[in-house]
């Protein structure tokens, strides 16, 4: 995987975490939409409404303006067309060596020096913004929050959610990772009613899955080797039982190198798990994936 693949699949992990941390901080009555019409994360509460954009600068020690051009454009494109809505803009961002929790406020200077950027790829925000005159009154909304870096932010995460009454244990090991994977899966609906949240629901949902998610997403956490030695010892509860009908459902778009890996996953199944006489139950292996895909799975 290219460095620009990591950075990207880095980003989306952390406002997935961000995303449960403001979950968990929020109230029973505050509404937290998944990829907010607005911004990242919407959070919708009794006094008004907060649009915040995640950003991860792992690779960049310290903050400097031209890092933020673009969000700082996207909100204020926002702003303009949204004036007298109650809405604040926050851009949640790490760099290493700014104080975590620590908040900057934009001067018209800096706005102004964002707004005369000739960079290409922001032309078209630019371009949409000219003639606006009330850059002030966005700059009264507007806040940069420091966050903590991945591995501290998934700490803090941890300890929010084993004082809504979960195990320390359970909480790293099965319903942290179940809760980003879960916020993962409602970032992709495209019905934005699916992709709204309130707390108490969503870890009431969360309490039901007992079971470790393994996904594309737990698969970036800082703890997912434990992760795996979890998962497998909940699966060998029930693959060591005898006598009993199985079926595996195997889904390309989640599977690496599927056509290579598939055969022998299922070969090593049938090894370790099916070799036994008294296993008179042959195992069903679903495939999801296109007919020529299953048909060069079959001839391997």
């Amino acid at each position: 995987m290219s460095r620009t693949a990591d950075y990207t699949i880095q980003g989306f992990i952390y406002q997935f975490i961000i995303t449960f941390q403001k979950l968990l901080m929020s109230t029973n009555d505050t509404e937290i939409t998944v990829e907010g019409i607005i911004e990242d994360i919407d959070i919708i509460t009794p006094t008004g409404q907060q649009a915040v954009q995640c950003k991860y600068h792992e690779s960049k020690q310290k903050f400097t303006l031209s890092t933020i051009y673009k969000p700082v454009l996207q909100m204020l494109c926002h702003y303009k067309k949204n004036q007298t809505a109650n809405i604040k803009y926050r851009l949640h961002a790490h760099f290493p060596n700014e104080t975590v929790g620590s908040e900057k406020e934009l001067t018209k200077a800096e706005l102004d020096s964002i707004l005369d950027s000739k960079a290409s790829d922001l032309k078209k925000y630019i371009t949409e913004l000219t003639g606006f005159t009330n850059g002030d009154e966005f700059l009264k909304r507007f806040k940069i929050e420091f966050g903590a870096s991945l591995t501290d932010t998934e700490k803090a995460v941890i300890v929010c959610l084993s004082n809504e009454g979960f195990t320390t244990e359970d909480a790293t090991e099965i319903f942290y990772p179940n809760a980003i994977h879960a916020i993962a899966e409602l970032s992709i609906q495209h019905d934005e009613q699916k992709r709204k949240i309130k707390k108490t629901t969503f870890l009431d949902a969360l309490k039901n899955k007992k079971k470790t998610a393994i996904s594309r997403w737990t698969k970036e956490l800082q703890d997912y080797t434990k992760l795996l030695k979890q998962r497998r010892k909940q699966m060998g509860e029930v693959l060591n039982k005898n006598s009993r009908k199985r079926v595996i459902i195997l889904d390309a778009n989640y599977i690496n190198n599927f056509e290579y890996q598939i055969p022998l996953l299922i070969q090593d199944y049938v090894s370790k798990y099916n070799s036994k006489i008294r296993l008179n139950q042959c195992p069903v292996f679903s495939l999801v994936c296109d007919e020529d895909t299953s048909n060069r799975v079959w001839k391997s």
